[in-house]
């Protein structure tokens, strides 16, 4: 199949998925004089916000990248990439979760081990999407050379290894979890797929 229809609606679903992650801020009914006092005290919710959204901003580059040295999909990267949606997509709920109860001692940790795993979940689903796609040279473009899997995997893997720590990081501080991620994406912002453009 052709690459078209597969980046088409995975660029709806990555749309969608970091627009819902603003629906987690509502509209405060307060007292004449308390609107300020009331918006500061939203700033967890703004915190977790900016991370999920740098890490599905992230996420999008890199799965573009894909993408754009793909010169045809099969079903096994269909699937691959349906499951990595399904965990996008399902990111503003644990942001939202963790935003409200970040500061609530016990449920704030439990929220924060959610929302580890579902990041967790969506870095395994992304590391198997590039990994068929750079151990079958036949959906490549013809003129493009993938990259040793040594080179590019266990660049990209760190993503997963902090995620699957900050599941148990949870319980001991919430707030460097939230770090964590934050830090995590900033990395892979300034770290993206090259192997891509590799020339034979």
């Amino acid at each position: 199949m052709n690459t078209s229809r597969v980046e088409a609606f995975s660029d709806g679903v990555f749309a969608v998925a970091i627009t819902l992650l603003v629906l987690q801020f509502t509209v405060p009914e307060v007292a004449s004089g308390r609107l300020l006092a009331t918006v500061l005290s939203q700033w967890p919710q703004l915190v977790t916000y900016i991370a999920s959204f740098l890490t599905v901003g992230v996420v999008w580059v890199n799965h573009h990248t894909i993408f754009r040295n793909l010169r045809a999909v099969d079903r096994t990267i269909q699937f691959i990439n349906l499951v990595l949606l399904m965990m996008v997509v399902l990111l503003p709920y644990p942001t939202a979760l963790l935003g409200r109860y970040l500061n609530s001692g016990q449920n704030g940790a439990v929220a924060a081990a959610f929302y580890a795993v579902v990041m967790t979940a969506m870095s395994i689903s992304f590391q198997f999407l590039v990994a068929w796609a750079l151990t079958h040279p036949e959906l490549l473009r013809p003129d493009i050379h993938p990259a040793p899997m040594r080179m590019v995997l266990p660049r990209f893997a760190l993503g997963l290894f902090t995620y699957a720590v900050s599941i148990g990081l949870a319980f001991v501080n919430t707030w460097l979890v939230v770090a964590l991620y934050a830090f995590t994406a900033v990395y892979y912002a300034f770290n993206q797929l090259s192997w891509g453009e590799e020339r034979k």
